[in-house]
């Protein structure tokens, strides 16, 4: 009786510990999340030296609620086409499809870069070009 009470409580420590490991896999994850908080407070006092006009603010604001929405919906889909089931469609009885992952994580980075620089652009197609001028100013002294 003595030895299963002990077996047990070894079997709790054992899992609690592991969930606790497992927390955290990618390690750095706070450095890394505290490097984007950096380069978004880096740009959004960029933006506060441009003297931004009451309208632009407003253009500015309805640009990131559009892109707070568009990360939401693909956030969603995303977790649902998640984990193995996709990993699933490059794994078959001959192997492993290796250009089919290779494609498929070609063109989704391919798509991320391109929304990032359709973003940038309709920030700066808010800006005046004065105001894109100093921008550029101010990122060559960055």
């Amino acid at each position: 009786m003595k030895t299963l009470k002990v077996l047990t409580i070894v079997a709790v420590t054992g899992l609690v510990g592991l969930t606790a490991i497992n927390a955290c896999p990618m390690g750095g994850g706070e450095k890394m999340h505290e490097g984007m908080k950096q380069k978004k407070a880096q740009m959004k006092g960029m933006f506060k030296q441009l003297n931004l006009t009451s309208e632009q603010k407003g253009q500015m604001k309805a640009l990131r609620q559009e892109m707070k929405s568009q990360h939401k919906e693909r956030k969603f889909a995303m977790i649902k086409g998640r984990g193995m089931a996709k990993m699933g469609q490059f794994v078959s009885a001959n192997g492993f499809d290796k250009q089919g992952f290779i494609d498929m994580a070609t063109k989704k980075s391919q798509t991320m870069i391109q929304r990032r620089a359709d973003m940038f652009e309709k920030r700066m197609n808010i800006l005046s070009p004065e105001q894109r001028t100093k921008f550029a100013q101010l990122l060559q002294e960055k």
